[in-house]
């Protein structure tokens, strides 16, 4: 059999839209190119040149990086090339000496993908959902909103007592979160998020993403998420301030809530809920020993 693996290239765009995997309308062919620049790698795996299956990475920081971009030729399924392919990956990633941690988010309704990260001895470690809503109208009870904390050092402070010293799984980003560490902030995202609090308890943070929509994307990953008065007035007043500053665009809320908690929701809840996530992930320690 005439199998290579490599790395794809922006100018392999076509190899990537020829492949049959169907996905009506795929994102990655869509930002290809950058899927292939900067913190993302990808990589390819041929069958006689023919681009069977593809999986990659991006890296976070100097210590973290996140499995991704598995996608797969339906008509050469079943042949185990995702897990050849996954294997290698990770395998490479780890190559650079700085990272310390993988991981890999996949939908609990998403088995293939589960087989193929278990397949590397990949971990699951938590469970979440991501939820979106224009409104969060019936969530609000006229309750006071929390004090900003402005300062870069307060806001390093609650980084440390909240989520590094609890070991929380932070969402960096909307769809990748990660085990909370020093080596994950940096200071000039820390800078551009915002941080409240309200008597001394655990802190809420806001911030701007992008993925495809704007979201105001709301951390706040504790078990009380429902019972903290004021919490989701907060939200709600961080999603106007962001609307505004973006006129042009529809800012919605996305906010991660732990599938443990997930049966708190009310029954009229604003929020759009799919298939939760499940993160796993391997450190370098475990990787070497396997």
């Amino acid at each position: 059999m005439n199998a290579l693996i490599r790395q794809l290239l922006p100018s392999d765009k076509n190899l990537m839209a020829g492949m049959h995997t169907g996905i009506a309308d795929d994102y990655i062919i869509r930002i290809f190119e950058r899927l292939c620049t900067g913190n993302h790698i990808l990589f390819g795996y041929f069958i006689h040149n023919q681009l069977v299956s593809t999986a990659g990475y991006t890296t976070f920081g100097s210590e973290f990086a996140m499995l991704g971009k598995l996608r797969s030729d339906v008509r050469y399924r079943g042949h185990g090339y995702s897990k050849q392919l996954t294997k290698y990956v990770l395998d490479q990633a780890f190559q650079t000496k700085e990272l310390q941690w993988i991981g890999a988010n996949t939908q609990a309704d998403n088995t293939p993908a589960q087989k193929v990260l278990n397949h590397i001895h990949l971990e699951k470690e938590t469970a979440f959902y991501g939820c979106t809503a224009k409104k969060l109208d019936v969530l609000l009870n006229k309750e006071p909103g929390w004090q900003e904390v402005t300062q870069t050092e307060s806001k390093n402070k609650l980084l440390n007592t909240y989520h590094i010293a609890e070991k929380t799984f932070f969402p960096l980003e909307c769809y990748y979160p990660f085990p909370s560490s020093p080596k994950l902030f940096q200071n000039d995202q820390i800078k551009s998020w915002r941080f409240f609090q309200e008597e001394d308890l655990s802190p809420l943070i806001t911030k701007k993403d992008i993925k495809k929509e704007t979201y105001l994307h709301a951390v706040y990953p504790f078990e009380d998420l429902f019972h903290r008065k004021g919490l989701w007035e907060t939200i709600a007043e961080a999603q106007r301030d962001l609307q505004n500053q973006c006129p042009d665009e529809e800012v919605l809320v996305w906010i991660d809530i732990p599938a443990s908690i997930i049966d708190q929701l009310p029954e009229n809840h604003p929020f759009v809920l799919d298939s939760p996530w499940l993160l796993y992930g391997i450190d370098r320690d475990t990787w070497l020993n396997k």
